[in-house]
């Protein structure tokens, strides 16, 4: 029975993620969700790791884009812990089917492990339990990344990361414990390291709630965990940090993302009661909206909190989500999306090491593993009169916050000079091509071009984080430096000699061969400029053409 109980669990995890994914599923590889520019960098990332499966090269430093400098992969969102594993999928059916996939397992595997830690070692009904998964694995903070960034939505070794340590209070397999506590780590870090940092942050201060000052246990087997993940890690972190391409503080616009005092009771724009939010949903990207769960699950929670205040792990758990809920409000508290002049919990840590690359609304992360386990026990201590009154409150409590499916738009087709390999006669393995308009959040035309080529189609420029300037070490900004080039093509004018000599400077610079782009009337000023500096451009095979190999 238990085991029976323990399938239709996951079951129902694995049918509710499809359902939100569902309009992606009907076509897969085919359709974007309606802001496209992250996913599109995912399976581009998805292309890469297949790609050093298959033939060899630096994980470390990519040299596929931002050439010739390329990209320090360790400070970018390369997730090879899982693009490792989809590495098969990705080379039978592409990065776009793989990213579907893998958005499915994200969301089931993260509900799935979060049952599996409340069944087994939190509380005794397996209901109870399932509530909770639902709050671990479809909550904002989870779902809102889905469609954007599976590294974020794949959370499925929190729980168990978190359950590694508890155990070892009571463990005496120190070795053995650490080892697998190592192991986890070091998937963690090549998933995404921020979930690993707030993870360490929030155990840090649930333990010392729970448990006070009574960590000796802890030590030993904390020491052979880092001891054992340091002498794994100790190269990639080194380069992260300082080898080429890195980059010290994050970007100033990312690092500016935080949870409105509002936020803290309204429905996410992913929600099906988002229309009786508060106030329209902020920031306006609901991947970072992490703790806008709603006002009946907040009041419900502070309920049953109330209600079992003596209870120490009750007591611990909504002690911790309460902080990091506050630190999640920013350096600058606003309302309504209107900074109000008082500065916020977070603004003291906002300059130390680490803290500064974090976007604060992403602790609201842990307000989420939080509720998971008192949404279990909750549901386990509240004995109602009867079962249908018992699952109608639930209801009550849990739908409105429920994800709605993914919005989606159909996907753009890569043109035929991309995908016949037509482009292969004008470049070679030591020379890039351009592509305008330059990539980034909004312009995603270059990654997915090169995505179409196995990542064969060397870009100059990129949609990743490096350092201003291009110096190792400065502040982190979007995309290479600019260059005179790049100026002209973002804010096209009446070209001149000297502008003439400095694109060529530019494309020598890069190596270029070709610059490329797409016939959208939008862009027409951009195919202006570039017939000014080299030339008419051709049309052919769905792309205009710039052969620039004999302007340098």
């Amino acid at each position: 029975m238990t085991r029976r109980a323990d399938l239709l669990a996951v079951a129902s995890y694995v049918l509710g993620a499809a359902v939100i994914c569902g309009r992606l599923l009907a076509h897969p590889g085919r359709r974007l969700p309606y802001t496209p520019g992250d996913r599109i960098q995912a399976e581009w990332h998805l292309a890469l790791a297949a790609r050093l499966l298959g033939r060899g090269g630096n994980p470390l430093l990519i040299d596929r884009m931002n050439a010739p400098a390329g990209v320090n992969a360790m400070a970018n969102t390369t997730q090879y812990g899982l693009g490792v594993p989809m590495a098969p999928i990705t080379w039978l059916f592409g990065p776009g089917v793989a990213f579907d996939v893998l958005i499915v397992l994200a969301l089931s595997g993260t509900a799935a492990a979060w049952f599996w830690l409340l069944s087994r070692h939190v509380v005794d009904s397996r209901p109870a339990a399932w509530a909770g998964g639902l709050v671990g694995g479809f909550a904002p903070s989870v779902v809102g990344h889905a469609t954007f960034h599976p590294n974020l939505a794949a959370q499925f070794l929190v729980p168990v990361i978190a359950w590694r340590v508890v155990r070892m209070l009571d463990s005496r397999r120190r070795l053995r414990d650490g080892l697998v506590l190592a192991a986890l780590i070091v998937w963690q870090v090549f998933i995404n390291e921020e979930t690993l940092f707030i993870t360490a942050l929030a155990l840090g201060v649930f333990l010392l709630l729970w448990r006070g000052v009574r960590w000796r246990p802890l030590l030993p087997g904390l020491a052979v965990a880092a001891g054992a993940s340091t002498a794994v890690l100790a190269y990639p972190l080194w380069f992260q940090f300082f080898g080429t391409g890195a980059y010290h503080g994050g970007e100033r616009q990312m690092t500016a993302f935080h949870t409105d005092l509002l936020g803290v009771t309204s429905f996410s724009r992913t929600s099906v009661a988002v229309r009786w939010s508060e106030f329209p949903p902020a920031p306006g990207f609901s991947a970072e909206q992490h703790a806008h769960l709603g006002w009946p699950i907040m009041l419900a929670a502070l309920a049953f909190v109330l209600w079992q205040r003596r209870d120490r792990l009750t007591r611990s758990l909504a002690i911790t989500g309460a902080v990091f809920l506050a630190l999640s409000l920013g350096t600058d508290l606003t309302v309504g999306g209107h900074p109000i002049g008082i500065p916020g919990p977070y603004a003291p840590l906002a300059r130390l090491p680490l803290f500064d690359t974090l976007l604060p609304t992403r602790l609201g992360e842990v307000l989420t593993w939080c509720l998971a386990p008192i949404t279990a026990l909750a549901a386990a201590r509240c004995r109602l009169p009867s079962r249908l009154l018992t699952v109608g409150l639930a209801a009550a409590l849990l739908v409105p916050a429920a994800p709605t499916p993914t919005p989606v738009e159909h996907r753009p087709a890569v043109p035929s000079f991309i995908t016949d390999g037509a482009w292969r006669g004008y470049v070679d393995a030591d020379h890039s091509v351009l592509v305008v308009p330059l990539a980034g959040f909004e312009h995603w035309t270059a990654l997915s071009w090169s995505t179409a080529t196995g990542l064969d189609l060397r870009l100059s420029h990129g949609y990743f984080l490096g350092p201003e300037g291009g110096v190792t070490g400065h502040h982190a900004i979007v995309g290479p430096p600019p260059r005179p080039l790049d100026r002209l093509l973002r804010d096209p004018r009446p070209v001149t000699d000297a502008d003439r000599a400095a694109a060529r400077a530019d494309l020598a610079y890069w190596r270029t061969a070709i610059v490329l782009a797409p016939p959208d009337p939008a862009y027409a000023a951009q195919r202006r400029l570039l017939d000014d500096l080299f030339g008419p451009g051709r049309l052919i095979g769905g792309v205009w053409l710039w052969d620039v190999r004999g302007v340098r």
